[in-house]
């Protein structure tokens, strides 16, 4: 008994090499990761600093007087786009997620491929295809209006992919429920469906409002003379009298509105409806 306790028993170095690898594993893939964070932190953290100092060295926040001063229309603007977009996009996605996954419809995974086509397209193709359609076939001037419907056909399938996730995941059990307690289908998708869409509206919301708040490539080609994002703002300042700490404070503003509205929706839903597995 007593040799096969002995046999039975770990050996001490080798279970001390095993945990030493374990602890270098862990070590090594914790130093991966924050190497990682501190890269893309690091354009952030250089364009914050550079806003909180003046040419002379010295540490102030002088430059943000410009945000809430001449740069606040164009804050505006870039809010009053983007919330307009959210809400064409919602009252559009919602009832074609509806449509697509409670209703046989032939080709639906074609179908859906196709309106999925805006987000493969390059940023400048849709900018030029967007301008010669709006400007040739539906007369749509380069103003606000075109603006946002330019930003309507980008951002279409942002919010209507994670929307359609929600309502597959929903079981047809509560509609059966609501439909069999005498509620009409209408009664039962406001009552019942809508408030457990919440999740899936949100992160289309999320998705939407981070794309066109920061959107520049489609604005330079569709937007017109008096129609000045934020983010356009920054790229006429940069282009014309270089890159200034007011331009880096307009800059640190964007992405902290952005930063704030994602971690907002982190802390109440998490990443379920951000996963692009559940598409088709």
């Amino acid at each position: 008994m007593a040799t096969l306790a002995a046999e039975a028993a770990p050996t001490g170095p080798r279970s001390t090499g095993r945990s030493g690898l374990r602890v270098l594993g862990n070590a090594l893939a914790h130093g991966y990761v924050w190497a990682w964070m501190a890269v893309f932190a690091l354009p952030f953290l250089a364009t914050l600093t550079y806003s909180l100092r003046t040419p002379q060295g010295e540490w102030t926040l002088s430059a943000y007087q410009y945000v809430f001063g001449s740069f606040r229309e164009n804050l505006l603007l870039s809010f009053q786009t983007t919330v307009l977009t959210i809400i064409i996009n919602l009252l559009i996605s919602i009832p074609a997620a509806y449509a697509i996954v409670r209703y046989p419809i032939p080709g639906k995974n074609f179908l859906l491929s196709t309106l999925n086509l805006s987000l493969y397209t390059p940023a400048a193709v849709m900018g030029i295809s967007l301008v010669i359609a709006f400007a040739f076939l539906f007369r749509i001037p380069q103003t606000m209006t075109g603006l946002i419907a330019a930003y309507v056909v980008g951002t279409f399938p942002l919010m209507l992919v994670p929307i359609i996730v929600a309502l597959r995941d929903l079981p047809m059990v509560f509609e059966e429920a609501a439909r069999t307690l005498g509620a009409t289908r209408m009664q039962t998708f406001w009552r019942v469906e809508m408030p457990l869409l919440g999740p899936g509206i949100s992160a289309g919301v999320l998705l939407t409002f981070v794309i066109i708040f920061n959107e520049f490539l489609v604005t330079l080609f569709v937007a017109g003379p008096g129609t000045t994002t934020a983010a356009l703002r920054v790229y006429n300042l940069t282009r014309t009298a270089g890159f200034q700490p007011s331009t880096a404070a307009l800059a640190t503003t964007m992405q902290l509105v952005s930063f704030l509205v994602v971690l907002t929706f982190f802390h109440f839903f998490g990443s379920r409806y951000l996963k692009g597995t559940y598409l088709i």
